[in-house]
């Protein structure tokens, strides 16, 4: 068994406005193209549905690598194959990852489509209680914390210990982030109907805690594939910021004021 792979679909993903996400890899039958292929009829036909070629070179920037984190079972796979393909329903089966690596276009708010390569994890295990050697020890494997541009922090909002984990994971990143400039989301996953008092005291635990740290917190449904949007959207822009404004301009009014005769 291999412990990564590169997830592709057999569909192609419905185009919601404003927000766009597709896979940068189409299926033909059995065989894996890259989108990029224009020789490929296939390929042209795709990217003829999805508007790839109406897009300016300068529109797409560098790949982001995001690693989505949490505890097991909390709903990671589900919330990136329900926002990528949408092919989740309660009936789906999915499996423990181990690791699997996600690639697709999503769309900013000003408009670009950008790429970003979502790494989904194994879960962590959970800590143990009231034991302080189990929460300094690193959450993630070292070399998550190298590549990694961005965090995803899901948990069960049925589940208060999965924001417990999320809690001690959001230090170990502080603590091993080098100066890098790092973007995080909080997502709480409605996986099942559960009493109004333990969702709304998990949740709001999390948004306040959230907010402390000046994180964004978002509340979704893997089973409610328009509640994704908006966090990956958020995520995506933060991770692709506009460029800065040249300063060129000053400096030439500053070279011009120097240059400028004395009229006294």
């Amino acid at each position: 068994m291999h412990s990564c792979s590169v997830k592709v679909s057999d569909a192609v993903p419905t185009v919601v406005v404003p927000t766009v996400v597709v896979p940068t890899v189409c299926n033909n039958g059995s065989r894996q193209i890259d989108i990029n292929n224009k020789n490929h009829p296939y390929c042209r036909t795709y990217r003829q549905i999805q508007g790839i070629d109406k897009l300016k070179p300068n529109q797409m920037g560098k790949t982001a690598r995001v690693v989505m984190c949490g505890l097991r079972k909390v709903g990671k796979t589900a919330v990136l194959e329900q926002l990528i393909y949408g092919n989740i329903s309660k009936s789906t089966e999915l499996h423990s990852t181990i690791e699997d690596i996600y690639v697709a276009n999503i769309e900013t708010d000003r408009g670009t489509r950008e790429k970003v390569r979502f790494y989904d994890i194994c879960g962590l295990d959970q800590p143990l209680p009231n034991s302080p050697a189990s929460r300094d020890q690193p959450q993630l494997p070292r070399q998550y914390f190298g590549l990694a541009d961005g965090y995803v922090l899901v948990y069960d909002t049925d589940r208060p210990e999965s924001l417990d984990a999320l809690i001690a994971l959001k230090k170990d990143i502080d603590r091993n982030r080098e100066k890098k400039e790092m973007v995080l989301v909080v997502i709480g996953n409605r996986i099942k109907q559960s009493e109004v008092g333990n969702l709304e005291n998990t949740a709001s635990k999390a948004a306040h805690w959230a907010a402390r740290e000046k994180i964004k917190h978002f509340e979704v449904n893997a089973m409610d594939r328009s509640t994704l949007f908006e966090p990956f959207v958020y995520l995506t822009s933060r991770l692709n910021p506009p460029p800065n404004k040249s300063t060129f301009p000053q400096l030439s009014m500053v070279r011009k004021s120097i240059g400028r005769p004395d009229t006294n």
